[in-house]
């Protein structure tokens, strides 16, 4: 008996309830230049016609799969099961409601077929009704393992792996959200490489009900840790009061000019192929149009202290130790400001208690 021969690559789309609009996600995979690929569309217990819209698909082009599975309520594991089944050396990421520019894969095959371990393009963010509201920027592309540690980088339409790579990181994950940004935290920890190529060719559903906005904070990155709540709450409204605005800005802008100087001359630095531009600089210019200093900074008890905080979202608790590890060292300008404005608050109220 002949088996039919492996695609190059194997398209991942985890789908529930999207109904006949899964068409369009579709239709922009069968229109890709590339031919030589197979879709695993994995239904996660869909409840309303979603299958029956993808089975019509499958009896008009043989190269998309149905696997249909009981509810996870979660992508992870969709994906994981498409993972297992999966036959192309390439794995590629398409979420049911996003798009793909139709020289996608040959984009992506073009890059993986030099080498790269893990591809990442550049998109185009659009409304319900086909308005686009933002786009990747190259400097944007720009990546360094110390990114993929501190940034929310490269949504699952946007990626594509050599196949066993997820595997040998340990899979998807389930989790509150940004499980592609814990993938491929994991991955690069195992000695995986982002290549990037600033050409937009994702379409990136902005809708508000879809999951990205919907992600809580559940870990936090404290600015100073106090004995005493009310000395918390002083720096915080001392912070909010804007006194020290111009001075934490300057320190965070040399800090952070300094950090990706040193970033740039790493051989671990990456560029979106065919760019030519200053990354430093640009990516310093947009840092400096930043408009809120302090955003969402809460009090909030850790054991027996305070700690004055910022919101992280990042899927584990051992993720955002990292992040606090890596900002404190690479912002020590910055945090030598704040450690003399917490000791300047708790100064204060113990002057005030011995009155």
């Amino acid at each position: 008996m002949e088996h039919a021969p492996k695609p190059r690559v194997s398209v991942i789309c985890p789908t529930y309830n999207r109904s006949r609009p899964i068409l369009d996600t579709l239709a922009s995979v069968t229109a890709q230049t590339v031919t030589d690929w197979e879709m695993l569309v994995v239904s996660d217990g869909s409840t309303d016609d979603t299958d029956d819209w993808v089975r019509h698909s499958t009896r008009t082009d043989p190269r998309i799969r149905l696997l249909r599975t009981e509810r996870h309520g979660h992508p992870s594991g969709p994906r994981n099961i498409a993972l297992a089944e999966a036959r192309g050396e390439v794995v590629a990421y398409l979420d049911h409601d996003d798009q793909w520019r139709a020289d996608h894969l040959e984009v992506v095959l073009s890059l993986t077929d030099r080498g790269a371990d893990i591809v990442a393009t550049g998109f185009e963010l659009r409304d319900p009704a086909g308005a686009l509201t933002a786009a990747s920027q190259p400097y944007e592309m720009c990546w360094h393992p110390e990114f993929q540690v501190l940034g929310v980088v490269f949504e699952p339409s946007r990626v594509a792996h050599r196949r066993g790579l997820a595997e040998r990181a340990g899979g998807w994950r389930t989790g509150a959200g940004l499980e592609d940004w814990d993938l491929w935290l994991r991955m690069t920890d195992a000695g995986a490489r982002f290549t990037t190529v600033a050409d937009r060719t994702t379409v990136l559903l902005d809708d508000t009900g879809t999951r990205r906005h919907r992600i809580p904070a559940r870990h936090r990155l404290p600015l100073a840790v106090f004995d005493d709540p009310r000395a918390a709450r002083a720096m915080l409204e001392l912070l909010r009061s804007g006194r020290d605005d111009a001075a934490h800005r300057a320190a965070q802008l040399a800090d952070s000019e300094e950090w990706l100087a040193r970033l740039v001359a790493d051989e671990y630095f990456v560029r979106p192929v065919g760019w030519d531009g200053d990354p430093a600089a640009d990516i310093a210019r947009a840092r400096r149009s930043a408009q809120e200093l302090w955003p969402d900074l809460l009090v909030l008890r850790q054991h027996d202290r305070y700690a004055l905080a910022q919101p992280l979202r990042c899927a584990t608790a051992e993720h955002a130790e990292r992040v606090t590890s890596l900002v404190r060292r690479t912002q020590p300008r910055l945090f030598t400001l704040l450690d003399a404005v917490a000791a300047e608050c708790a100064g204060t109220l113990a002057g005030a208690g011995r009155r």
